[in-house]
């Protein structure tokens, strides 16, 4: 039986804005669920790593190389699996449009100068968010994170997509996770798996309806131009009847997880 040592804790907020590279001129569109990617970068956050600006900075003055090929945040985390378990009603939270101006003089050529922005919001997200330490990951980032965590420390303010968002980060514990082959469950957002098989002609969850959601969301950064990667990311209730065997999750404090 193989166990691994996860930190886990609750992550929510009163809003939140993952926004999506792909806009039209008249609204900001956000992912239904935080990604690994902004994940990783409000974990930098706390450790106190560099993100795209200072990236920059340090193109500028040395030039490209391998130390400055991605942020410092994706760079010291990129190797860190996640899982990640939304409380929203059937997998979705409700997303209202939030409108309000940039009346700063350079924000429009409108007259008067004022630009009137439109962006789609996440209303009280909560996740449950566990962290495994992959082989690859540098011990000491791992333990500086769990550190951290445990003890509610933070170099920088951590935010939900958007720093009008501030993350709240509750109940951060300590838990053991022990992979399983028998799986008829999956309880975390997960990348869509070729061959499953789902009982359609199993009864729903009690006081529940079954469930199915699934998007395109980031899950790496291109190592040359630094833009996303997508995958598919689904979520579902349903039971499984067959899964592939090279599929691999764990089970924590009851649930099956998916690692991202």
């Amino acid at each position: 039986m193989i166990c691994l040592e996860t930190v886990a804790f609750e992550l929510k907020g009163k809003f939140a804005f993952f926004k999506k590279p792909d806009v039209n001129s008249k609204i900001y569109f956000t992912y239904s669920h935080i990604h690994k990617i902004a994940l990783l970068g409000l974990l930098g956050s706390i450790l106190g790593y560099g993100g795209y600006t200072q990236q920059y900075e340090a193109i500028r003055e040395a030039g490209t190389n391998k130390d400055n090929q991605y942020p410092e945040f994706y760079q010291c985390l990129k190797h860190l699996n996640v899982a990640i378990v939304p409380h929203g009603d059937c997998g979705y939270f409700a997303k209202k449009i939030q409108s309000f101006n940039n009346s700063v003089g350079y924000a429009s050529r409108e007259e008067g100068g004022n630009l009137i922005v439109r962006e789609q919001w996440l209303e009280n997200p909560h996740w449950t968010i566990y962290l495994f330490k992959n082989n690859e990951m540098d011990t000491t980032v791992f333990e500086n994170l769990k550190r951290a965590i445990i003890h509610r420390q933070s170099v920088y303010v951590p935010y939900l997509g958007k720093n009008d968002h501030m993350a709240v980060i509750d109940n951060p514990r300590v838990c053991e996770s022990t992979l399983i082959r028998d799986v008829h469950e999956i309880n975390s957002l997960y990348y869509e798996i070729p061959g499953i098989i789902f009982d359609d002609f199993a009864d729903p969850p009690e006081n529940s309806s079954f469930y199915y959601f699934e998007e395109m969301m980031p899950w790496k950064l291109d190592p040359k131009l630094n833009y996303y990667k997508f995958r598919t990311v689904c979520l579902t209730n349903k039971f499984i009847e067959s899964i592939p065997r090279k599929s691999v999750f764990y089970k924590t404090e009851g649930k099956t997880l998916a690692l991202l």
